[in-house]
């Protein structure tokens, strides 16, 4: 396992293990920062000297080494990070070496599968569905897992959050219904069924066909 220490922009190893080529989601790499990183989303950047490439670090500050990092043998593999406010970079750090990729035993191709690109990684970790937690809050999953949660006022039977609505709408039966203006007299901030219009004005299909 890896242990880096992010100073601001400089950028320590605290701990390392010897690497080979070839390797997959094997070398877990974790960042602790200093207070200058407060706020900031941070990714990690690797590279062996050829195309860096980044990973998003996970709520702990950890991420695995990307294997495209690993794929050349007797190269340095150098590992760096920066952090990301409103959408702008503006704390990377300098590079820090973190040894000599070692040559690996090699069974035949490549069929490593690449790593996404950062908006991929995102785009996993995104909700996909709305589920009461066991707190009674309301959760946003990717999945099983949990992303974020809101409180909820809580006073319905048997704990399930009390559900209210507008003066357009009701309840009845679990159902939301709409409530609809019987005439096109009074209240006319509420939608009117076709069924008043047509006692008012006529079938106004067959008003149409005499223009």
């Amino acid at each position: 396992m890896f242990v880096l220490y992010a100073d601001k922009n400089r950028l320590t190893v605290l701990q390392k293990e010897p690497v080979t080529s070839g390797s997959v989601n094997v070398y877990p790499a974790q960042f602790k920062f200093s207070p200058d990183w407060d706020g900031l989303t941070a990714a990690a950047v690797f590279q062996t000297g050829g195309e860096p490439v980044s990973v998003l670090l996970d709520e702990s500050g950890r991420c695995m080494i990307p294997p495209e990092a690993l794929s050349r043998p007797m190269r340095h593999l150098m590992a760096g990070v920066w952090g990301v406010r409103e959408g702008r970079v503006v704390l990377p750090t300098v590079w820090a070496d973190l040894g000599v990729v070692l040559p690996g035993a090699a069974p035949g191709p490549d069929v490593t599968p690449p790593t996404p690109e950062l908006w991929r990684q995102e785009l996993a970790g995104k909700g996909d569905r709305l589920q009461y937690t066991l707190d009674g809050g309301l959760g946003l999953y990717a999945g099983e897992r949990l992303l974020a949660s809101v409180p909820v006022r809580v006073d319905g039977a048997d704990g399930i959050p009390a559900l209210r609505v507008g003066r357009g709408l009701r309840i009845e039966d679990g159902l939301v219904c709409v409530n609809t203006a019987e005439s096109l007299e009074g209240d006319m901030t509420l939608p009117i069924t076709a069924a008043a219009v047509e006692a008012v004005v006529g079938n106004v299909k067959v008003l149409l066909e005499t223009i």
